[in-house]
């Protein structure tokens, strides 16, 4: 047993010098992202334009005679239909189209960048093909991507949020371009950094416990730098493993042979005839609407700072009743629902200040709103959930409530991480000396 101890303890001391600055990067870029994310075009960012009805119709009579989930949205004054993995009303963007686009955002073009590759402010796949995008350089330094292909608007970020993410989310994701444009090779760099790091952190906690065993005391070492971090470790320890560990889960599939999914015996209307969506449910100005078709006809319409869900079905409104919600979760999971009750909130049910309704059959949990939220999830489903949103970003339900007192919560545990490591690294880098 003692050589085992022995082992442990040189893997940890000698794991720390390289991992040292991993954690460092997530615990400090944490912190930052609990108030500044990546730079996303989301629909609340979308410039807010006046509907031209008879422009809608056109566009909706090139789609197809079934749609999907689509989207309607602006590039400069004119309105694009995204269906099907194409783009109706499209075009190739000239001078006066990219100056049109820049004004919609309150900026006047001081340059545009032709990129024949994405860059750190578009690092998906996804992406490529809008290639060569048009960068638009605004007056207030802010960037503009416009698809050359479709003239698509498919990202936007200030300078403040690029000075950001820089600190934030660039080194917490490790969104490294050339790694993070290769989906598989960017999670398997992840989950295989996440996981050196939890073992690290596992070694570290059965250290500590030993010692404290073996001395019955708090007071476990008379130098002080390594008195830190072995008795910070005893606690933060425990928050610094559920960190580290539920972000390479957020990526990582549990194995079925942990934990099998459950198969939906249907899995929902994914198209519905395009005779049957109704357009003049749509508001008169938009920046984006979206239309939903799971679990009913929805469109969500995003107005400037304000989303809006309303019916899409002709001569049907939305119906979020339990009595009639039942119905569609029993033909989806193929199981009986053997309760209904309203919820305000709990672990899986992330949505603030909306109330919603948890139905329940012999395998599946089903949560769903008013406005349009609606999630299925099995045992599996709950334990990623559980991973990422208990474990990671510490959504506890009470807790996440009062903002105040979340925020100060996450502050102390990732100071206390950053605390465990920087005395950790003094350990290690000493050694090293030695």
């Amino acid at each position: 047993m003692k050589h085992i101890f022995k082992i442990l303890y040189n893997c940890h001391k000698w794991f720390g010098i390289p991992l040292a600055l991993m954690f460092i990067m997530w615990y400090c870029s944490g912190i930052v992202m609990m108030y500044h994310g990546f730079p996303r075009l989301s629909g609340q960012d979308r410039p807010v334009e006046r509907v031209d009805r008879t422009e809608l119709d056109s566009l909706w009579r090139m789609a197809p005679d079934s749609v999907g989930m689509s989207r309607l949205a602006f590039s400069g004054k004119r309105l694009q239909l995204m269906t099907g993995g194409e783009t109706f009303g499209g075009y190739r963007p000239d001078c006066h189209a990219l100056e049109e686009i820049a004004a919609s955002f309150n900026t006047v073009i001081q340059r545009v960048d032709t990129l024949d590759d994405i860059d750190k402010w578009t690092p998906f796949n996804h992406l490529v093909k809008h290639l060569p995008f048009y960068r638009i350089v605004g007056d207030d330094d802010s960037y503009i991507y416009v698809s050359s292909v479709t003239g698509e608007i498919v990202q936007h970020a200030t300078l403040s949020a690029r000075r950001w993410a820089w600190v934030g989310a660039l080194p917490h994701y490790f969104y490294v371009t050339p790694i993070r444009r290769d989906s598989a090779l960017w999670r398997k760099v992840v989950i295989w950094m996440s996981g050196l790091s939890t073992l690290s952190v596992l070694f570290g906690m059965v250290i500590a416990v030993r010692f404290l065993l073996r001395r019955r005391k708090l007071r476990l070492f008379i130098k002080r730098s390594w008195q830190w971090h072995y008795s910070w470790g005893l606690f933060f320890g425990i928050f610094m493993f559920a960190f580290i560990f539920s972000g390479m889960m957020s990526l990582a599939d549990i194995p079925d042979w942990i934990m099998k999914s459950r198969r939906l015996e249907g899995r929902g209307a994914t198209a519905v005839a395009k005779e049957d969506v109704d357009l003049t449910s749509l508001p008169e100005r938009f920046g984006q609407a979206t239309l939903n078709v799971e679990p009913q006809l929805l469109w969500t319409v995003d107005t400037g700072g304000e989303k809006i869900v309303t019916g899409a079905e002709c001569g049907r409104a939305p119906d979020f009743t339990p009595s009639f919600m039942t119905g569609i979760i029993e033909r989806q999971t193929g199981e009986k629902v053997t309760d209904v009750s309203r919820t305000d909130g709990d672990i899986y049910y992330n949505v603030d200040d909306v109330p919603g309704y948890k139905a329940r059959t012999e395998h599946f949990t089903v949560y769903w709103n008013d406005r349009g939220y609606y999630r299925v999830l099995d045992a599996k489903g709950k334990a990623r959930n559980i991973c990422y949103r208990f474990l990671h970003t510490m959504r506890i339900p009470g807790l996440v409530r009062v903002k105040w007192l979340h925020e100060l919560y996450m502050w102390v545990i990732l100071l206390g991480g950053i605390v465990i490591v920087a005395t950790g690294t003094v350990l290690s880098v000493r050694s090293f000396k030695r």
